[in-house]
């Protein structure tokens, strides 16, 4: 029977520190036991990269994301990636959506309950969202995008960002993302989310509300909620 350290070593897990004692690794080195069949290794190499001077690293560590399926191994892969902030937004906004089956497909029968901006599935976006308001410019292109699963993600990321952090002019290009978007319920749903970030969307949603979409209505009332809460 394996023992507990065992256990969490086989999902990846290294111990903070540890890097201390292979700083001395050139960048190829680095990139070896992020290439490694150890976990552990891997976790390793990812939080040697860390903040790396030479931006090749990003797309090795896209790349690893892609593929990872360890715990540990992809929190630290995710880590690094924030480590490189601005530089790292554009591939991981071609990353939304990609990962994982996790993703909303439908409008969720059961409402959130929660008086906050439900955590993104999707963990391109979970990583963009440490990045912060220096990843919205970017995201905002997105809007007018055709690939579904991408754009679905991208209104979670940027609803997330905003929702702790308020941003101009984001309201009006969302509006403009939900008319364009007219015939999808995913799509107004997740925008109808991302809208409790922005007081100035209560009108908007008011007016959706007479609609009487009944898969809406719920995330109407919700967002509503949210921006009158004290």
């Amino acid at each position: 029977m394996k023992s507990k350290m065992e256990q969490l070593e086989s999902r990846g897990f290294v111990a903070k520190g540890i890097e201390f004692n292979h700083l001395d690794k050139s960048f190829e080195q680095q990139i070896e036991l992020l290439l490694s069949n150890q976990p552990i290794n891997r976790t390793l190499g990812a939080r040697l990269l860390a903040g790396n001077s030479n931006l090749n690293a990003i797309d090795c560590l896209i790349a690893a994301l892609i593929n990872e399926k360890k715990l540990y191994t992809k929190i630290e892969i995710c880590n690094s990636l924030v480590s490189f902030g601005k530089n790292a937004v554009l591939p991981l906004i071609d990353l939304l959506g990609k990962i994982g089956n996790n993703h909303h497909k439908e409008i969720p029968k059961t409402n959130f309950k929660k008086n906050n901006f439900p955590l993104p599935r999707d963990i391109a976006s979970r990583t963009l969202i440490r990045i912060g308001t220096a990843a919205i410019p970017d995201l905002l292109k997105i809007l007018d995008s055709r690939n579904i699963s991408q754009l679905s993600e991208t209104i979670d990321t940027i609803g997330f960002i905003c929702f702790y952090e308020y941003q101009n002019n984001v309201f009006e290009l969302l509006k403009k993302c939900f008319s364009s978007n007219e015939s999808n319920d995913l799509i107004k749903w997740k925008i109808i989310r991302a809208m409790s970030a922005f007081p100035e969307s209560k009108t908007f949603l008011k007016q959706q509300q007479q609609l009487n979409n009944k898969h809406l209505n719920l995330e109407i009332e919700r967002s509503i909620m949210l921006m009158e809460k004290p």
